[in-house]
């Protein structure tokens, strides 16, 4: 018995362009397989879940196709397609688990502490040694006091530091 030959289907984006949160289109045809492949996982790593931090690293840092076998980042590669999308899916990423502010909540802004005594859950959970969830538990119970701003939860940095030393 032969075993039939198939040939490998191109690979193609499954949409043709891409709307960035500033609201440009970025066409996405003219990606190499490569590309789109990269694409694909970045888009895969967003559905998933994985960390903001994972995902911004995957999709602009160190052997990341988007830098195109550079090492730095320079006005060619910010101009670049696939740069822009990658940096757009991260940034996505990031504001669904609240690490970034949402572009509708950026008049907020403002209003935020600018001394560094206001820090992310995620950096209060680097701090006290427990987890994000944990951070937010804690929050709940009213063990840790914090504050909206628009879509991002902070939290005061002495307040954090003394839930850490409490809980020696």
């Amino acid at each position: 018995m032969r075993a039939l030959k198939v040939a490998p289907k191109p690979v193609q984006c499954r949409s043709t362009s891409h709307r960035l949160l500033d609201g440009r289109t970025v066409e996405l045809s003219e990606l190499d397989a490569r590309e789109q492949a990269f694409f694909r996982d970045l888009q895969k790593m967003s559905r998933q879940g994985v960390s903001y931090f994972e995902v911004y690293r995957a999709a602009t840092g160190p052997g990341s196709p988007a830098l195109q076998g550079r090492n730095r980042i320079d006005r060619h590669i910010v101009e670049s397609s696939l740069y822009l999308v990658a940096r757009d899916i991260a940034t996505r990423v990031g504001i669904k688990q609240g690490l970034i502010l949402a572009p509708e909540y950026e008049k907020v802004r403002a209003s935020a502490p600018t001394d560094s005594s206001m820090i992310s859950a995620s950096q209060a959970a680097d701090l006290i040694g427990i987890s994000r969830a944990a951070v937010y538990k804690a929050i709940e119970k009213g063990a840790l006091k914090s504050i909206r701003l628009g879509n991002v939860t902070v939290l005061d940095r002495a307040a954090a530091v003394a839930y850490r030393n409490g809980r020696r």
